[in-house]
């Protein structure tokens, strides 16, 4: 990938404004299904787009981000719409959301999907903290949470204890498919 900035600033207050315009390639060595019947043939692929990018600074209580991207997607064309806001209610804790929205206009088809995610963190010492993470995805209409613990008992030392879970919402139903539990230790030694 390639990035050209034309246009970025950042403001005295922390504020961030940024144009871009992006180019990539993909090479498919074998066709794929990107959605019900949307088949994406074998192939070199050459795509530029360009996005827009706004951040208000994160030392401030609320504070957040909008994200704009548009152009070349395949044979066909992308916009990608994300905003995101988040709340540091104190030290310990803060509250976020994310919405993102993905518009796809192929020839053999066109789609939407959109995301929808929310955060919680808390932290109980800069040395543990966790994370309540839940996303739910209206194209695959599938539900994910994902709890973790991290603590760091000294330094270069990290313990992880995570849960996934994902629930498959079709018919408005909570249905559980998976639960994974994850436990990590990681010591740093020096010889």
């Amino acid at each position: 990938m390639v990035r050209i900035q034309p246009l970025g600033f950042k403001t005295k207050s922390g504020e961030q404004f940024e144009f871009n315009i992006q180019r990539k390639a993909e090479n498919l060595t074998k066709n794929f299904e990107m959605h019900d019947n949307v088949i994406i043939s074998v192939g070199k692929y050459w795509f530029t787009d360009y996005e827009l990018q706004f951040k208000t600074f994160k030392g401030r209580q609320v504070y957040g981000s909008a994200f704009v991207n548009w152009g070349r997607f395949y044979n066909g064309m992308q916009t990608i719409y994300k905003d995101q806001l988040a709340w540091q209610l104190n030290r310990h804790i803060k509250f976020s959301t994310q919405y993102t929205r993905h518009k796809i206009n192929l020839p053999e088809g066109d789609f939407v999907v959109h995301e929808i995610g929310g955060r919680a963190d808390f932290a109980v010492t800069p040395d543990l903290f966790s994370s309540l993470f839940g996303q739910w995805n209206k194209e695959d209409k599938e539900r994910l949470l994902n709890f973790r613990i991290n603590w760091i008992p000294t330094q270069g030392t990290n313990f992880y204890f995570v849960v996934n879970q994902g629930y498959n919402t079709q018919n408005l139903l909570f249905i559980k498919e998976y639960t994974t539990i994850q436990a990590k230790f990681f010591w740093r030694f020096v010889m």
